[in-house]
């Protein structure tokens, strides 16, 4: 398998916080006297500042942004458009550890303090809708889940999302009809530290390698290419498989079969 990496946007001397890659657009959000958005040629300045956020492209018209916590104020999460207006914000809850979004809502993973912690992140995945409804808790509204304590690796698809939390290290996948599947992962996937999902074929990142494992047809995982840097999975039907945030730089991921 090869790895095709392209650069999708570069700049010098500003510190790259976060960024998403959705339908060819790309979105960027960088440390300039303050975060500043870089979105189809369009330069956003947040009027908040946040201690570590997270940015994702919601459609062709507006993003989201969420910081990890924010104790003791309304809200940690916004809905913004392309002219910076904010449309919505509400609390998504404290130690969020990963966002992930797609048409059923905004999936909002909890790191471990906020699981063993109070309120909303206690459940460990939450669904929310876009103007701050929760539409799915994964502790209270499934079904005898699978006993979790974080959930920092997640990637969304069409209906709804997989993870693979630390310990058990599950595989699951969970959507809004409350319907929930796992698979058990090989040991040497354990903590790996990037995920994508294609079809029945799980993409693995560790210690600077790529893993395939089929887990639909219950094979084992195999190295298929060596993956260096920090990257996050994408969903299916995109171009790139994975984004790779560096610090000056944001590049797109594409795995092709040799």
């Amino acid at each position: 398998m090869e790895l095709q990496v392209e650069t999708l946007f570069k700049m010098d001397r500003l510190s790259i916080i976060d960024a998403d890659l959705s339908g060819g657009e790309v979105i960027v959000l960088v440390d300039q006297d303050g975060q500043v958005v870089y979105w189809n040629e369009r330069m956003i300045r947040l009027p908040f500042h946040l201690s570590s956020p997270f940015i994702r492209l919601l459609d062709s018209e507006t993003f989201l942004v969420v910081d990890v916590t924010h104790e003791g104020t309304p809200g940690n999460a916004w809905v913004i458009d392309g002219r910076g207006s904010i449309l919505h914000s509400f609390h998504a809850g404290n130690a969020i550890g990963a966002v992930a979004v797609n048409d059923t809502g905004i999936w909002i993973g909890y790191a471990d303090e906020g699981v063993f912690g109070e309120g909303i992140s206690t459940e460990a995945l939450v669904c929310f809708s876009r103007t701050g409804e929760v539409l799915q808790r994964y502790q209270s509204d499934f079904v005898r889940p699978p006993t979790i304590v974080d959930c920092e690796l997640l990637q969304a698809n069409q209906t709804g999302v997989w993870f693979c939390p630390s310990i058990w290290y599950d595989l699951i996948h969970v959507d809004l009809t409350g319907r929930l599947n796992k698979y058990k992962t090989p040991k040497r996937l354990h903590d790996s530290s990037a995920l994508t999902i294609q079809g029945q074929v799980g993409y693995f990142v560790k210690d600077g390698l790529l893993y395939k494992w089929p887990f639909g047809a219950r094979k084992r995982p195999d190295v298929v290419a060596e993956f260096s840097g920090t990257a996050r999975g994408l969903g299916e039907g995109e171009r790139f498989h994975f984004i790779q945030i560096g610090d000056y730089e944001v590049s797109g991921v594409q795995l092709v079969n040799e």
